[in-house]
């Protein structure tokens, strides 16, 4: 069971790089496919959303074990992947979140030091 996840966000595409923009989604989901058969990633979930007047277009949400997650995202190839979305995406953002067994031992925590601070 997944621990935690990496939420990678886009917003609009840049100009004149819709092109590009169709190329790049389509070498990062390869990747990510890669990645899940290797199982470095257990999944990954793709979103575009409908028009909603905020700058998030669409994101992927990777899930997988906490540290496997933390190397990738230092990992030369996953950095190359997401300077690829920088180049025809503006507001390109990747943040570390917890899911499923990770969730709890965060509340846990959050719980503890609850009680100890307040």
């Amino acid at each position: 069971m997944s621990q935690g996840a990496l939420f990678v966000g886009w917003g609009s595409i840049i100009a004149g790089r819709e092109r590009a923009a169709a190329n790049v989604l389509g070498e990062a989901l390869g990747y990510l496919e890669r990645l899940k058969a290797e199982k470095t990633i257990e999944r990954f979930e793709t979103v575009l959303l409908e028009p909603h007047g905020g700058e998030l277009e669409g994101f992927v949400l990777i899930t997988g074990d906490k540290e496997k997650l933390a190397r990738l995202r230092v990992d030369d190839e996953f950095v190359r992947v997401i300077v690829g979305v920088q180049l025809v995406h503006a507001k390109v953002g990747v943040v570390g979140a917890h899911t499923g067994e990770g969730l709890g031992a965060l509340l846990r925590i959050w719980d503890e030091q609850e009680e100890k601070l307040l």
